[in-house]
């Protein structure tokens, strides 16, 4: 199993961003939150069928308008050729997000991110049952709209893309490949202020 780790670099980079934007912050609009999601797992891949991905993360707000977050969770999606293969995906990606407010009650982000993604191939058919994983590189979008239950939480509804980049993997003595992986989620979305 190998470790791309081409990500470095753009995560020093949003690192850098982070600060920057941390010293325009206002006292009353920083601190730390909790965000999570869960939806329906759509994929580019014609062989695997919808799945399902939760996704959960912290981060900080910034100011009024961004935010940095840590984001991971799981995401899988099973295989249409029969048995019980599947495709899983663990990502780990550093985010930044943009909110807006519209009104008192709602407001919308949009966000995006690097990191890595822990793929997990897992062959179990009539022939087969191995599975192997590999940690390829990802990126990710996000966007949505939330309603303001509180000044500490809100739900909505969110959208959220993950591309990885190609996976090897070793299946019963052989070798296996993806090609780069797009992935769709869309889904429910809770968001905790601390």
């Amino acid at each position: 199993m190998k470790v791309k780790t081409h990500f470095v670099g753009i995560t020093a980079a949003c690192a850098a961003l982070t600060a920057a934007l941390a010293l325009s912050a206002s006292a009353a609009d920083t601190g730390l939150y909790f965000d999570a999601s869960a939806g329906p797992n759509f994929t580019d891949a014609d062989e695997l069928d919808v799945g399902f991905r939760f996704s959960a993360g912290v981060g900080y707000n910034l100011n009024k308008y961004w935010g940095v977050e840590f984001d991971t969770g799981w995401a899988w999606n099973k295989f249409d050729s029969g048995g019980d293969s599947s495709y899983s995906q663990l990502p780990f990606m550093v985010n930044v997000v943009y909110r807006y407010p519209i009104g008192a009650k709602f407001e919308t982000y949009i966000g995006g991110g690097v990191g890595g993604v822990y793929a997990i191939l897992d062959i179990d058919d009539n022939f087969t049952n191995d599975d192997d994983g590999d940690v390829l590189f990802g990126w990710q979008a996000i966007a949505g709209v939330r309603y303001i239950i509180s000044e500490t939480m809100s739900v909505g509804i969110g959208y959220k893309y993950l591309g990885t980049s190609e996976g090897e993997f070793e299946i019963a003595g052989g070798k296996a490949t993806t090609e780069v992986l797009n992935n769709h989620t869309f889904g429910a979305v809770f968001n905790w202020k601390f």
